[in-house]
């Protein structure tokens, strides 16, 4: 295996991205090792606990409020939105400075910007996913959300356009859509790697 060398240009002097005794493969089976090797520690099993508590919490809440209306966000006239408008703009915001974050230091060329991307989209991907659901539950009927999708039906029901819940449907769709790729195509050549490294044929299939 051939080591790194360094990169120089007039007037600077870098130094060599892979230390002594170490090469390009051996620093890649390291960092892989984390994944495919590492058990998870008792840190990472208290955080699971955490945030699955944190889930049921958010699912209760959730049934609370389907069950008993949105009435309960206080919701009324003249108050059109209330408690769910906030938390949409404020996840939406959340995914903004992912994006943000990610492009400015891809734009700028920034070699050692590859795990703050990673950690920016995937929470671009999560804050568009919480910031989806206030939408739906600001419905009242979740279970009619797809009247919000343009498509004629038996009964010759279109979406009202001037309806803000009707653009937020497009702009959130469109918005993840966007972060979902954004986000895979950078992850590609790490997959890959995980794949030719994986023990297991299961694994090599999931990567």
């Amino acid at each position: 295996m051939t080591r790194a060398k360094t990169r120089t240009t007039p007037g600077s002097h870098r130094a060599p991205l892979v230390g002594a005794g170490h090469t390009i493969s051996s620093v890649t089976d390291q960092i892989s090792s984390i994944v495919l090797r590492r058990r998870a520690g008792r840190g990472w099993w208290f955080g699971l606990l955490v945030g699955f508590s944190l889930t049921m919490l958010l699912l209760y809440a959730i049934a609370w409020l389907l069950i008993k209306g949105v009435g309960i966000w206080g919701i009324n006239i003249p108050v059109g939105w209330g408690f769910a408008i906030v938390n949409f703009v404020w996840w939406i915001g959340i995914g903004h400075a992912g994006t943000l974050i990610s492009a400015i230091l891809l734009l700028l060329k920034q070699e050692w910007r590859t795990s703050i991307n990673r950690f920016a989209e995937a929470m671009t991907l999560f804050a568009v996913a919480c910031a989806g659901i206030f939408p739906l539950l600001h419905l009242g009927r979740v279970e009619f959300f797809y009247w919000l999708v343009p498509y004629p039906n038996t009964m010759g029901v279109w979406p009202q356009f001037r309806s803000p819940l009707m653009w937020d449907f497009f702009a959130v769709s469109t918005y993840g859509t966007v972060s979902l790729l954004f986000w895979y195509i950078g992850l590609v050549p790490d997959l890959a790697t995980l794949r030719d490294r994986a023990s297991h044929r299961f694994a090599r299939i999931t990567y």
